[in-house]
């Protein structure tokens, strides 16, 4: 029989259940039961509890109120094998039905909830006949329901007072493939998923701790998102864990839909143009942050999980540093730290030297750069806002546009575009080397939060620079640097280990070390277990 018509058969159906008299009089004589309606929303307010009743009718009545003109909502009356009246809530889509039917209902309709004379709790005798591992119980109506819409199973029992919460999340999504915005060479290739088990799961894999512990809340009084905190007991600080777990459930939002979203709400200073909680798509690199005393933070729906604390030297290291030889893996971290300084200072370098400051450059370079520049009409700093404007709209339009026109977008926009605009005489050739220098320098920043603030601040050192010269451009980086200094995240200092100062990490921040060298975890973190290596 096909499975449509057998879920019709047993009761799988969306036809709206009509509320008893019983609740009718209850209206009328003005209980005040907080009872959904068209006029009267469920109360999402954190302290709303509606507990479980042992009468049968009226928690059936109260369900579907919650379910008004939900067609999603399925309520599935059944009678168990000593009479008493039952129903199931689920939502179609989130959890198989066919599942529930042949897991929960068909031997439940078997169970006998007698005392006897062994007094076996409820609890109990429901497991023992349901084939499922994930089963609670909830003396909560209210949240009963809540759990059903995040995909569980919610079972009333006649004469209980309280429902059980039964695991059966089937929802349909990606399956674990390599990350698109965390490339590597070397290592796993593997990413996360916008699945939250998915991810645990991943992770868990590679850390079979037992000490390893993964905290369950949920964020939105609207989305109920669940929000997994990770970390290592013994190991993280507790400190540290404290203040995270503090702050994610201080959040009162009704909607949170990416870990984005969560980053900035837990972060200490939201007004900064600069990041403080660090983030990565690979297990491999969360795994190996939570082993070094870091709380790794996963949101249900986002592949991309938070690391907390932040510092600037974690967000210029990628996985790969680890697993290449230490040689050269310190010469690819040297040539990131000096991507970081030109794509901050390359342009208002620029300006400064040819708009204020010419002395500075070689008789050899100054007579060039006058030459290229002889037909240019823009000054030095228009020029350059140009530019700068054409790439920041070509980049955008890479990212907005399908992946096949997106490629042939950055072809026709780098190079004949530039060309034409050399060959009209509107930007010297100096230039288009300067800006293409500093785009491809940003790239080479592996956090993308942190290459999306530096190009904010490249513009303020921009705009020093068009007005003071060197010196202005000199002031803005005094400033830029103070900034960093005064950040923090979660008690450790934003430019640890370089301010304060940290003798060995320090060292590892520049350079990689040869790995019978990487023997104790970093300083900073303050982890309760300093010895990585013995």
């Amino acid at each position: 029989m096909p499975g449509n018509m057998i879920f019709d058969l047993i009761g799988f159906s969306q036809t709206k259940v009509t509320p008893s008299s019983h609740n009718q009089k209850n209206t009328e004589n003005g209980n005040d039961e907080k009872i959904c309606s068209d006029s009267a929303p469920f109360d999402i307010s954190p302290d709303y509890d509606r507990p479980v009743s042992t009468n049968y009718q009226e928690n059936l009545d109260y369900c579907t109120a919650l379910k008004g003109k939900n067609a999603d909502v399925l309520i599935r009356p059944f009678t168990l094998a000593d009479g008493r009246r039952s129903f199931l809530l689920l939502v179609d889509g989130m959890c198989s039905k066919q599942s529930a039917e042949q897991n929960l209902i068909l031997p439940a309709m078997q169970l006998k909830l007698s005392a006897g004379p062994d007094n076996i709790p409820p609890m109990q005798q429901i497991s023992e006949i349901i084939l499922n591992t994930e089963l609670s119980e909830q003396p909560s109506l209210s949240k009963g329901f809540v759990a059903a819409l995040t995909g569980d199973l919610f079972l009333c029992i006649e004469g209980l007072n309280v429902g059980f919460v039964i695991g059966a999340r089937s929802i349909e999504s990606r399956s674990v493939s390599p990350s698109e915005t965390a490339g590597s060479v070397v290592g796993p290739h593997e990413g996360f998923t916008e699945n939250l088990r998915t991810n645990t799961a991943l992770i868990r894999r590679r850390i079979s701790d037992p000490n390893l512990t993964i905290e369950m809340t949920q964020v939105g009084l609207r989305s109920h998102t669940a929000v997994a905190l990770c970390y290592i007991r013994g190991l993280t600080n507790p400190k540290l864990v404290d203040t995270v777990r503090k702050n994610i459930q201080a959040i009162n939002v009704d909607l949170m839909n990416d870990s984005g979203e969560l980053a900035q709400l837990i972060e200490q200073y939201p007004l900064s143009p600069l990041p403080q909680i660090d983030g990565t798509e690979k297990p491999d690199t969360a795994a190996a942050e939570i082993c070094q005393g870091r709380a790794a933070i996963i949101v249900n729906g986002s592949p991309y999980v938070l690391l907390a604390p932040a510092t600037i030297s974690s967000m210029m290291q990628v996985s790969e540093d680890r697993y290449q030889r230490w040689t050269y893996s310190s010469f690819l971290k040297i040539l990131r730290w000096i991507a970081f300084f030109i794509s901050i200072t390359a342009p208002s370098l620029y300006v400064a030297v040819v708009a204020y400051n010419p002395g500075l450059l070689p008789v050899d370079l100054l007579l060039l750069s006058a030459a290229n520049r002889i037909n240019v009409p823009f000054s030095a700093v228009t020029e350059v806002i140009i530019m700068e404007f054409f790439i920041e709209l070509l980049r955008e339009a890479s990212i907005r546009l399908p992946g096949s026109i997106s490629s042939a977008m950055s072809i026709v926009g780098g190079l004949i575009v530039g060309d034409a605009a050399i060959r009209a005489g509107l930007v010297s050739p100096l230039l288009i080397i300067i800006i293409g220098l500093t785009s491809l320098t940003s790239f080479v920043i592996p956090s993308y939060e942190l290459a999306s603030s530096l190009r904010l601040v490249k513009y303020f050192l921009l705009a020093l620079s068009a007005i003071f010269g060197i010196f202005g451009l000199t002031v803005g980086l005094v400033l830029f640097v103070s900034q960093l200094c005064a950040l923090y995240s979660y008690g450790t200092e934003f430019t640890a280990p370089f301010s304060p100062a940290y003798k060995k990490g320090f060292l590892e921040s520049l350079i990689e070390l040869p790995i019978f060298r990487r023997d104790t975890r970093p300083e900073y973190y303050e982890p309760v277990d300093l010895i990585r290596m013995k």
